[in-house]
C-alpha cells in the first residue's frame, strides 16, 4: 500500500507518488549518461533547464541528479550513470519529506489566508534561495535548488531568481524545470543548460505504469489506444485510466467536432467535472481543452496555414488567461465549463456556436 511521505504539491495525485519520492526513473538515458558524466568530470553546469511535455518525469529526474550529488559527493569517484536511487537511504528519506539540508524544492506555495494553492510561484518563494545558499553545507557537498516548475514564476519572482543565476556559489546546482520554456524571461534561458526531454516511448510509458500500479486496461488494443492518447506522459496516462480523463476527452470532441453546438452534452460535461470534489477532474477539462487548440495551431502552421495557426494561438492565449481567472477568483465552474467549450467550438468552426 502506498503511503506518502512527500509534502502535498498543487498537482498532487491521490496514490501516486511525487517526484521528491518516486525511486523510479525510467527514460531519458541519454540525458541521464550525459548528466552523470559531465558530473564525474567535473564539468556539470550550474543551471539546467529540463524542458519537455508535462508529466514525463522532468521533476523525478531532477530529484534523481540531487540523488546522485549527495551520494557521491567526490565527483571523480562518481559512476558513469545514475539510475533507481536508494529508497532506504537517508538522503533519499530526506529529501522526499522535503528535509534534506542541501536541497530546496520551489513550487507553487499553499496559501494559508485563502486555503488552497496559489496559481504562481511567488517572489518570497525565490527569496528563499539567497537564504539556503548563505547556509555552508555540511558536508561540504552540493546544494541543489529545484523550481518546479519555473514557468509557473510571476515576473516579479523571475526577476528574483535571475539574480541568482549571474552570481551563483560554487558547488550549487539550480535545475528548473519547464513543461513551456518559452514562457521564460530570455536572460533565464540564456544562463541555463538547456536539455530537451522527450516524451516516453511505448514500452518505457507502459512498464512504468505497471510499476506504478496503475489500473491499466485488460486488452493489448485498449492498452495501445491508452499509451497513444497519453502523448508520452505518465501524468496523462494515469489521468486517463482513474480520474475518469478519458470519457471527459470523448466528450469535448464530441461537442467540439459535431456538426452542431449540442448544449446538452455540454452540460451534462459541466456537471461531470464541475462538482465541489471534481478538482482533478475539473483541471483534466481545463487542460485537455488548451491541449487540443495548441495541437490545432500546431498542425496549421506545420501545412503551412498561417492564419489559423495565428487564430488558433491567439485563441490558446484567450482561453488560458480564462482557465487562470478561474483558479483565481474561483469563478462559478459549470458556466466556465460552458463558456470555454463556446469558445472553443468558435475557435475550431472559425464562427460562434449555433
Amino acid at each position: 500500500m502506498f503511503e506518502r511521505v512527500a509534502p502535498e504539491q498543487h498537482d498532487t495525485l491521490p496514490d501516486i507518488p511525487e517526484p521528491a519520492e518516486n525511486p523510479l526513473l525510467v527514460g531519458h538515458e541519454e540525458a541521464r549518461t550525459m548528466l552523470a558524466g559531465a558530473y564525474r568530470a567535473g564539468k556539470l553546469h550550474h543551471a539546467l533547464l529540463l524542458a519537455g511535455p508535462r508529466g514525463t518525469g522532468k521533476a523525478t529526474l531532477a530529484f534523481h541528479l540531487a540523488h546522485h550529488l549527495f551520494t557521491h559527493p567526490k565527483s571523480e569517484e562518481a559512476p558513469q550513470i545514475f539510475g533507481e536511487a536508494d529508497a532506504r537511504s537517508q538522503a533519499f528519506r530526506l529529501a522526499a519529506q522535503g528535509a534534506h539540508p542541501g536541497l530546496l524544492h520551489l513550487t507553487r506555495p499553499y496559501g494559508e489566508r485563502e486555503k488552497k494553492f496559489k496559481t504562481v510561484i511567488t517572489v518570497d518563494e525565490i527569496r528563499r534561495v539567497s537564504r539556503f545558499l548563505s547556509m555552508t553545507a555540511s558536508d561540504g557537498g552540493y546544494r541543489v535548488v529545484i523550481v518546479d516548475p519555473a514557468d509557473d514564476m510571476n515576473t516579479s519572482a523571475a526577476n528574483a531568481l535571475l539574480k541568482n543565476l549571474e552570481e551563483p556559489p560554487s558547488r550549487t546546482l539550480f535545475v528548473l524545470i519547464a513543461h513551456s520554456p518559452g514562457r521564460l524571461l530570455p536572460t533565464i534561458r540564456s544562463r541555463c543548460q538547456v536539455i530537451k526531454l522527450q516524451p516516453l516511448g511505448a514500452g518505457s510509458l507502459e512498464e512504468l505504469l505497471q510499476r506504478l500500479g496503475a489500473d491499466l486496461p485488460e486488452s493489448a488494443e485498449e492498452r495501445r489506444l491508452l499509451v497513444e492518447r497519453a502523448g508520452g506522459s505518465v501524468r496523462n496516462a494515469v489521468l486517463l485510466t482513474q480520474f475518469g480523463g478519458l470519457e471527459i476527452a470523448q466528450a469535448i470532441e464530441r461537442v467540439a467536432g459535431g456538426s452542431r453546438f449540442d448544449v446538452s452534452e455540454t452540460y451534462r460535461l459541466a456537471e461531470a467535472v464541475a462538482a465541489r470534489d471534481a478538482q482533478v477532474q475539473f483541471d483534466i477539462f481545463n487542460r485537455t481543452v488548451l491541449s487540443r487548440v495548441a495541437g490545432a495551431a500546431t498542425r496549421a502552421a506545420e501545412a503551412g496555414d498561417a492564419a489559423r495557426a495565428a487564430r488558433m494561438a491567439a485563441s490558446w492565449e484567450e482561453m488560458a488567461e480564462t482557465v487562470r481567472q478561474a483558479e483565481i477568483f474561483n469563478l462559478e465552474r459549470k458556466q466556465h465549463v460552458v463558456g470555454l467549450m463556446r469558445r472553443l467550438r468558435e475557435a475550431e468552426h472559425g464562427m460562434p456556436p449555433n
